[in-house]
């Protein structure tokens, strides 16, 4: 399940927004357009049967959008979107309208940019490659995303400061969880005294951050697979040399993929 650390060509119109780690896979780079712009984004191949899609959310607010938002935009409170504040046609008229219900600006952006990742895999993988406004994504009883039109396959969001990723399984059969992290030195202790077990805190403290963004990822892309999300507890679930852990008991025939895909985050997936 590791992803493909072939180069990608160059993208035609511009970059990806992304680094190279990110960008490299054996498809070739795709392009989305937002009026006469080149709205890059990154599909990777993680294995057979599996699709990612990477967004640059500074890219895409530079580029998506009409109306500027300040950089100070993950303290600012909500902005109410109009049709016409995007340069192209991504989100249906209840989807702008769900946009507008959130509490925070941050939130808003987090929710379009995930969204349009899983877009862009419903238009290049679903049949009949339905438009950006066409395509519709629901929620499960816990949380767990879908699309309408494919409610068997497996769809997993995740978005973390700069960057934006959703995954989709090809086939009923390919389910997947997965999870995107900003490493933040300062949230460790934090984050060792509320996600893991006594036993992983004891492995981590001699591990630095990416060890312990990795393993809570690989938690969170756990949960997600299992469709529980935040309904479950972290600490229930552990990441011991590479394997995962639920009630203390290994749970078998799953890969578990960690990477530092991207300079200063983190990201697993679970399949």
């Amino acid at each position: 399940m590791l992803p493909d650390q072939h180069p990608a060509p160059p993208a035609a119109g511009g970059s990806t927004g992304l680094p190279a780690s990110a960008a490299g896979n054996t498809m070739p780079m795709s392009n989305a357009r937002c009026g006469q712009k080149t709205i890059p984004f990154s599909l990777r191949r993680p294995g057979p049967g599996y699709r990612l899609a990477f967004v640059s959310i500074p890219v895409f607010l530079e580029t998506c959008l009409v109306v500027r938002l300040a950089a100070s935009f993950r303290t600012a409170p909500p902005v109410v979107f109009l049709p016409r504040d995007f340069a192209v046609d991504i989100f249906s008229p209840d989807e702008i309208e769900c946009i507008n219900q959130f509490k925070a600006l941050k939130k808003q952006v987090e929710w379009m940019t995930g969204r349009y990742a899983a877009k862009q895999l419903a238009r290049h993988f679903l049949s009949g490659q339905p438009a950006l406004p066409d395509t519709r994504v629901a929620y499960r009883d816990k949380g767990a995303p879908y699309f309408t039109s494919a409610p068997a396959l497996s769809l997993s969001i995740s978005h973390s400061w700069d960057y934006a990723v959703a995954g989709l399984g090809l086939l009923p059969a390919c389910i997947l969880g997965l999870d995107l992290e900003k490493i933040r030195p300062e949230s460790r202790s934090t984050l060792l005294r509320t996600a893991f077990s006594e036993r992983e805190v004891r492995a981590l403290q001699s591990k630095d951050d990416g060890a312990l963004y990795l393993n809570w990822t690989a938690k969170e892309a756990y949960l997600k697979y299992i469709g529980q999300g935040f309904h479950e507890s972290l600490k229930r679930v552990e990441i011991i040399d590479n394997t995962i852990l639920h009630d203390a008991r290994p749970v078998p025939f799953l890969a578990l993929t960690r990477h530092l895909l991207l300079p200063g985050y983190a990201f697993s997936m679970v399949c």
